[in-house]
């Protein structure tokens, strides 16, 4: 098994769960949670759903008693959501699946308010904001050792959702324990408002987390803290407008310093039994038997098709044809595309009968498939689940070598220590078997390649290309905007829209620019 902590997550999910958050986000139909209710509140159970809305789609797993009601549960995890939303518009991944309205066109970066995906990160956001507001609530009274680390947790995963609120909507409703649940109508807080509010969140937990490496696998401590805070302040000049390029490598050195160790195998930490990885600082946990999701990282079917030998490579026998590699992500490791001559092991991908030019997006074997996820353990052994579908493989929402990226690139533009920078970045490439640098190759630019091949599939590169100002014009990339050349993108689309759905029930929200 690969998790200590969520190991029996459904089983012990109680009635208390199947409750509503209707009013207070608007759209939203998911099963009432009200504070109000007559219903006993469990507590080890609320907090384990917490924890668990981060995988699964509902109260049953893999499918059934969902969350938001109305969905396809496939479709509306908080992981695969992520993917799409922060992959398909870059210059890393493209879909086949073109009779797929919402998931298509963001290829293309050819958004509408409308988007289903748009509208279910959202609401998934806000459903677990409001399981974290209601936890909150229930247990304001409590004094205990072990109920205060559970609050400080559970703000936590409040303040990580809100980030990602922050990063793809921008201003956005705010509620929280003290606006309460209940019929409202919540008022919208402006990006840089949140942002203030979020990085007070997580100061102000900071000292009651456990430190780094101390809590059970897949819970935060101090580190995933000072990792959120890392990223937050590495985007802060897009969030508010003004940079704060030294609190961002300051949050990443205090990561890089937390006893957490680089993967000595890079491969190692995308198998099945990476949770004894020494750089995992908070995942996404799947397990193929107990914890099983349609949306989780079941969706490596998507980047295999059946003729790669999909049990004996991947341990899965689902092979969906979706997702492959945009030839701008495979030239990141070599400018000609052939792979024979690079020797970084971070370059996982499968070659055979495909092509590195995509002249037909609908065409999987147009693009090279990627290779990086597999439901094998490092032994060889396939995952445990006896029907060779779910995956026991977890999703890094955080790991090492992020920090040791931010540290480089923030140190840069603070003008700070390069020499510390280059070793950071270096740190990497000899994990991967990569050419070492020496500083005058130390640029903004190569940083950014750098994280490409260090974090390609791992949903953070529209963020990145944001930041580096990339995203809609400066760099093109194959099929941006829906050529095959690629064109330049509006400057609005940094920013995804707010869902019509939600403009519709909540009159004190406005749509964002261009849409």
């Amino acid at each position: 098994m690969n998790t200590r902590f969520l190991k029996y997550i459904i089983p012990v999910l109680s009635l208390t769960l199947a409750m509503n958050f209707t009013s207070c986000v608007g759209d939203l139909d998911v099963s009432p949670i009200d504070p109000n209710l007559n219903v006993t509140f469990d507590q080890d159970a609320n907090f384990a759903k917490i924890y668990a809305g981060l995988a699964i789609t509902g109260n049953q797993g893999p499918a059934g008693q969902p969350d938001i009601v109305g969905t396809d549960e496939g479709g509306s995890g908080l992981m695969r959501m992520l993917f799409n939303l922060n992959e398909l518009p870059t210059d890393e991944a493209i879909c086949a699946w073109s009779g797929d309205a919402d998931v298509y066109p963001l290829n293309f970066s050819k958004i509408g308010a409308s988007n289903g995906v748009v509208l279910n990160m959202f609401n998934r956001l806000y459903t677990q904001i409001a399981q974290c507001n209601n936890f909150l609530i229930q247990t304001g009274s409590l004094t205990d050792e072990s109920t205060l680390t559970q609050r400080a947790e559970v703000r936590f995963i409040r303040a990580l959702d809100y980030y990602y609120l922050i990063d793809l909507y921008g201003n956005v409703p705010f509620v929280d324990e003290i606006t309460g649940i209940g019929t409202y109508l919540p008022q919208r807080i402006l990006r840089a408002d949140l942002f203030k509010y979020v990085e007070s969140e997580l100061l102000a937990i900071e000292p009651q987390m456990k430190a780094p490496k101390t809590n059970l696998y897949g819970r935060a401590d101090q580190a995933a803290v000072w990792m959120l805070l890392s990223r937050l302040y590495l985007n802060a000049e897009v969030y508010t407008g003004t940079a704060q390029w030294a609190n961002a490598a300051t949050y990443a050195g205090k990561v890089m310093n937390a006893g957490y160790i680089l993967e000595p195998n890079y491969n190692d930490m995308f198998k099945a039994d990476n949770n004894t990885s020494t750089e995992m600082i908070l995942p996404i946990c799947y397990d193929g038997v107990n914890t099983r999701s349609w949306s989780g990282l079941f969706f490596i079917a998507s980047f295999i098709s059946g003729d790669m030998n999909t049990v004996a490579k991947f341990g899965t026998k689902e092979a969906w044809g979706g997702n492959r590699a945009r030839a701008s992500l495979i030239k990141k490791f070599v400018s000609d595309g052939n792979l024979d001559n690079t020797e970084d092991v971070r370059a996982s991908f499968y070659i055979i009968d495909r092509t590195l030019t995509i002249t037909k997006p609908t065409e999987f074997k147009e693009g090279y498939s990627v290779t990086k996820f597999k439901n094998i353990t490092k032994a060889g052994a396939i995952g445990s689940d006896p029907n060779q579908q779910f995956p026991d493989m977890d999703f890094p929402l955080f790991r090492l070598a992020e920090a040791n990226l931010t540290f480089a690139e923030a140190t840069l533009r603070a003008n700070g220590d390069k020499s510390a920078a280059l070793a950071a970045i270096n740190a990497l490439r000899e994990r991967a078997n990569a050419p070492t640098i020496s500083l005058n190759d130390l640029t903004l630019d190569f940083i950014l390649d750098e994280k490409s091949r260090e974090f390609y599939f791992e949903a953070q590169r529209r963020t990145d290309l944001i930041r580096y100002k990339k995203f809609t014009s400066g760099y093109t990339w194959d099929w941006k905007g829906g050529t095959v050349e690629g064109t330049s993108i509006p400057s609005t689309m940094s920013l995804y829209p707010i869902p019509t759905a939600q403009l519709t029930a909540n009159s004190n929200l406005r749509q964002n620019s261009g849409y």
